[in-house]
């Protein structure tokens, strides 16, 4: 009976409709890579963190966000690179429940903000390395999160890019503050080079896998 049971949880799980949903083993997704996110850093002009009761002050140029919830957000990073897609998480900040219209006049939280995007999908056909220029540089003088990997969805000799809904094309040089239909995922890692690599030889791995070269 045990030996019944213990057969039904490790047999793989196949969708038919949809390949990439598959797993090896039923009762699990299996995490095949994990990729080292990258850390937010201030500034040289900041010079310390603002009081716990008292965050507004991070608004000022020499004061960073409170380090209790500086830690919170750096700890709430992941990537993980599963059998079928790509799982992240990008957390903000927010302001805490409190008693003020249900808000904290002073406390911060992080709110998750976490993406799964299997191999298939239409937009995960470009991967790439998007860090700017001087990156360290910058980093050290305005602060910033890592280096930069975008994924997204480009044709027609990249001068359009995937879009979502009704608008399935935009022209590449619209900008998207005036076009926020584009669709494309950014992570911020610690190496983006070897971030890319891996993402790719994973995603044409599960496509090979499962006999999807052409998708």
């Amino acid at each position: 009976m045990a030996r019944e049971i213990n057969r039904r949880e490790i047999a793989p799980f196949i969708v038919e409709d949809r390949r990439m949903l598959s797993r090896v083993a039923g009762d699990r997704i299996r995490i095949t890579h994990i990729i080292q996110p990258g850390v937010r850093e201030p500034g040289c002009i900041t010079c310390c963190h603002a009081p716990d009761a008292c965050s507004v002050l991070a608004y000022c140029p020499c004061f960073d966000f409170p380090g209790y919830i500086v830690n919170k957000v750096n700890s709430s990073r992941y990537i993980y690179i599963r059998e079928n897609s790509l799982e992240y998480n990008n957390p903000l900040m927010q302001t805490a429940k409190g008693k003020w219209c249900g808000m904290s006049c002073c406390q911060l939280a992080v709110m998750d903000d976490v993406t799964v995007l299997y191999f298939d999908d239409i937009h995960f056909d470009e991967v790439k390395n998007s860090t700017r220029k001087c990156n360290d540089i910058k980093t050290f003088c305005c602060g910033g999160r890592g280096e930069q990997v975008l994924i997204e969805s480009r044709f027609c000799l990249g001068m359009c890019k995937m879009g979502r809904g009704p608008l399935a094309c935009v022209p590449s040089c619209c900008p998207e503050c005036l076009c926020p239909c584009f669709v494309k995922s950014e992570l911020w890692v610690d190496d983006a080079m070897t971030a890319v690599e891996t993402i790719r030889m994973a995603r044409d791995s599960a496509k090979e896998r499962m006999d999807m070269k052409d998708y």
